[in-house]
C-alpha cells in the first residue's frame, strides 16, 4: 500500500501531468479565448515534456477545423511534436490532418502538419499510404516541394511502394528543381517504385539521376546510381545508353559508389552483355577491391557480361574469399561462364 501510494504521489508531481485535466477541459471550452489560452499552455510546455500531453491529440485535432481559432499554427506544431513522441497515438488523426492540409496548402500550419505526417509515416506508413494523391496535390502547390512532405512519401515507400506511383511526376520535378535539397528522398522513392512490380508512368527522372552520377556529394551520388540500378532491374533499356557515363564511377574513391555502379552495369548486362566490354578491365580490378560489396557486385557484372578471362579469378574467389556473399556470387558467375 505504501509503495503504491508513493508512486501515485510521485506521478502527480511530474511536470505537466497535474495541470493536464485543466488543459483538457479548457481545450473543450466554448469561449475562443479560453481555448486559445489552453493551446498556448500546451505549446509552451510540450518541448520539455511531450509525453505528458499525448492525451490532448484528439482535442487539438478537432480545433484545426474551427475557423475562428487564431492559433492553428500552434495547434499544428503541437501535433507534430506529439507525433514525434507517440506516432501511434496521432495515426488515427491522419485523415483530418490531410483534410486541413488540402484546404490550406500554403498555410504555415500545413508545414507543421507535413512534419507530423512524416513522423507518423516513419512509424506506420500504412496509415498514410491511402492519402498519397492528396499529399502530392499539396506539395505541388507549396514552394520548394517541402522537405517534410517528401520525407513523408519516402517513409511510405518503404513498405508501400505501389502507393507512390501517383507521385512520380512530382518527384521527378522536385529532383530536377533542386537535387541537393530533394535528391535523397526523391531518388529513394523512385528507386523503390522501380524495384516494385508496378510499371512506372514516366522515366523522365532517369535523365536527372544520370546527371548526378559524378556529383561531389557521396550520399547524392550513391542514391542516384542506386536509383539507376533499381530502374535497370525492371527496365534496363532506360539506362543502357548512359552506361559509359555511369561506368566512370567504377573508379570513384567511395566504395558504395563503386558497388552501386557495378550492380547497375550488371543489371543492364543481363540483357545486353556487350555493355561490359568497355569496362571489363575496371571490373576485373574490382575483384581485388578491399570492400566485399564491391567484389560481389563486380562478380555479377562479369558473369552477365560473359567475360571468360575472369573465370580463373572468379573460381579462386568462389572458394577462397572470406566473405560468403562474394563466394556465392563468384560461384554463380563461374556457372554463367561455363
Amino acid at each position: 500500500m505504501d509503495g503504491d501510494g508513493g508512486e501515485a504521489v510521485e506521478q502527480s508531481r511530474r511536470p505537466g501531468t497535474a495541470e493536464l485535466p485543466s488543459v483538457l477541459a479548457r481545450l473543450d471550452a466554448q469561449e475562443p479565448e479560453t481555448r486559445r489560452a489552453a493551446v498556448q499552455t500546451v505549446r509552451e510546455k510540450i518541448d520539455d515534456r511531450p509525453g505528458a500531453y499525448v492525451p490532448t491529440v484528439p482535442k487539438l485535432r478537432a480545433l484545426l477545423t474551427r475557423p475562428e481559432l487564431e492559433v492553428r499554427e500552434d495547434v499544428a506544431y503541437c501535433l507534430a511534436e506529439l507525433a514525434r513522441e507517440a506516432p501511434a497515438d496521432v495515426a488515427p488523426s491522419v485523415g483530418e490532418l490531410i483534410w486541413f492540409a488540402a484546404k490550406h496548402e500554403r498555410a504555415p500550419a500545413t508545414r507543421h502538419l507535413l512534419r507530423c505526417l512524416a513522423a507518423v509515416a516513419d512509424d506506420r506508413p500504412e496509415a498514410v499510404a491511402d492519402h498519397v494523391p492528396t499529399i502530392v496535390d499539396v506539395l505541388s502547390v507549396r514552394r520548394g516541394y517541402d522537405r517534410w512532405g517528401l520525407r513523408t512519401l519516402m517513409h511510405v515507400s518503404r513498405t508501400e511502394p505501389d502507393a507512390l506511383e501517383p507521385a512520380v511526376p512530382l518527384l521527378s520535378d522536385a529532383l530536377a528543381a533542386n537535387p541537393e535539397a530533394n535528391g535523397t528522398p526523391t531518388l529513394t522513392v523512385l528507386g523503390r517504385i522501380a524495384r516494385s512490380e508496378r510499371s512506372l508512368s514516366s522515366l523522365a527522372f532517369v535523365e536527372h539521376a544520370i546527371e548526378l552520377v559524378d556529383h561531389d556529394d557521396d550520399s547524392l551520388r550513391r542514391n542516384a546510381i542506386g536509383c539507376l540500378a533499381d530502374v535497370a532491374h525492371q527496365t534496363p533499356s532506360a539506362v543502357e545508353e548512359a552506361c559509359p557515363q555511369i561506368a566512370a564511377a567504377l573508379e570513384n574513391d567511395d566504395p558504395k559508389t563503386r558497388a552501386n555502379t557495378a550492380v547497375t552495369i550488371g543489371r543492364v548486362a543481363a540483357g545486353r552483355p556487350d555493355v561490359v566490354d568497355p569496362v571489363r578491365t575496371q571490373l576485373l580490378e574490382l575483384l581485388e577491391d578491399e570492400f566485399p560489396s564491391v567484389r560481389a557486385n563486380a562478380c555479377v557484372a562479369l558473369g552477365y557480361g560473359n567475360v571468360t578471362e575472369a573465370r580463373e579469378r572468379l573460381s579462386r574467389l568462389a572458394t577462397e574469399d572470406p566473405e560468403p556473399s562474394v563466394r556465392e556470387r563468384a560461384a554463380w558467375a563461374c556457372d554463367q561462364l561455363s
